[in-house]
């Protein structure tokens, strides 16, 4: 049994710091006036996680993980609550990740931010493009490459829970090292066998529909976000491309304190897409129990469902299962061709008023790969 991916928690370095802090209501010097004494204020917290964890293709990993959590308007019971996460990463076989992230709410929810920074040196797998690479599951192509990603996005509020959007996505990779004559040169993937850096510009447009009750942790409501991009070397872009991304949850509250989940996620391009903007099949998110591109091609179409459910305090369980292809036409798709998932976890409260949950996940994909994952949040 060949495990692709296996993060685990080895030890806490330290306690996790939360440091509160309580900003006045009004000006002047009263912090309050009456009325105002009768809510609660939120008070924002700092989580600093130090970590220590391993996994067979880093090696060991030292890092620091943070959130702030906060509100833009305190006293505002109805406004869901906003997040700056950011972390660094550092692994014995030198390979570095540096992300910042934000889901921000501004008062009454008229406004959403949104972005995803990043920058990563990491060396990664490759078995080829298509849905059909399964004789080559020992045999992957080892490469490295670096690469810079931004992408903010501002979404106004419609009518209800109708947002539009707009965004810019950049990204940048370079340095791509890898081995000749192998995958990369024999499938004449795009960015890679044709260059050895390039640059991706594009313009996004973004449909939301968000009635969840909450961002993170929701036990009601649903999500249908549809985002429309167009990479063009009119834009200082390197490839010409577009992308429809389609993503839609659905919670349902069970019992008091369970819930059913549903998500269904499809990606796709159309044009000349290069390697790191091909659509995936795996990862911590959307099809666990495969290593994160095991699969990769011009579109995918995934579904998955999860139970989730309390044990006792801090701790609750999820079980989950999914199937997903990807494919590089639409005819190309099949019931036949699915890959399924399947999967049970561990949850811990971090912060149990602001459900934030440290997640222990273990999945199973075809081929009997077993894969491990800690992460912070729900996977959707």
């Amino acid at each position: 049994m060949q495990f692709l991916f296996r993060v685990w928690l080895v030890v806490v370095l330290m306690s996790s710091l939360v440091f509160n802090s309580t900003f006045a209501q009004n000006q002047g010097s009263n912090f309050f006036t009456k009325k105002d004494s009768a809510k609660a204020s939120y008070k924002n917290k700092l989580l600093v996680f130090p970590l220590l964890a391993s996994s067979p293709e880093t090696s060991w990993v030292f890092g620091v993980a943070n959130a702030f959590i906060f509100k833009t308007a305190k006293s505002d019971s109805v406004l869901r609550v906003s997040t700056i996460p950011s972390g660094i990463l550092y692994t014995l076989n030198n390979q570095i990740l540096i992300a910042l992230g934000a889901n921000i709410f501004l008062p009454k929810e008229r406004y959403i931010i949104r972005f995803e920074n990043s920058f990563s040196k990491f060396p990664d797998k490759f078995w080829g493009i298509g849905n059909n690479t399964d004789g080559r599951e020992e045999d992957p192509e080892p490469y490295t490459f670096t690469q810079f990603y931004i992408n903010p996005q501002l979404y106004r509020k419609v009518y209800g829970s109708l947002f539009l959007g707009g965004g810019v996505d950049f990204q940048r990779v370079f340095d791509i090292e890898y081995k000749p004559n192998k995958y990369f040169v024999q499938d004449k993937v795009l960015g890679v066998y044709d260059r050895s850096s390039y640059s991706v510009f594009g313009l996004s447009l973004f449909i939301n529909y968000d009635s969840r009750n909450h961002a993170y942790v929701p036990d009601r409501g649903g999500l249908f976000r549809v985002r429309f991009s167009n990479f063009d070397t009119r834009l200082g872009s390197d490839y010409n491309f577009r992308t429809v991304e389609i993503d839609f949850r659905k919670f349902i509250r069970v019992t008091e304190k369970s819930i059913f989940a549903i998500q269904s996620f499809n990606t796709f391009n159309f044009g000349d897409t290069p390697y790191r903007n091909l659509a995936i099949l795996g990862g911590n998110s959307m099809m666990r129990g495969y290593f994160a591109g095991r699969y990769r091609d011009q579109k995918f179409a995934g579904m998955q469902a999860e139970y989730r459910f309390p044990i006792k305090g801090r701790f609750g369980g999820v079980a989950f299962a999914g199937v997903g292809q990807v494919a590089n036409s639409f005819g190309d798709f099949g019931f036949d061709k699915l890959k399924p998932s399947i999967g049970t976890g561990i949850r811990a409260a971090v912060l149990r008023k602001e459900k934030l949950n440290l997640r222990f996940d273990i999945a199973a994909g075809s081929g009997g790969t077993v894969n491990y994952y800690v992460v912070l949040a729900e996977s959707f």
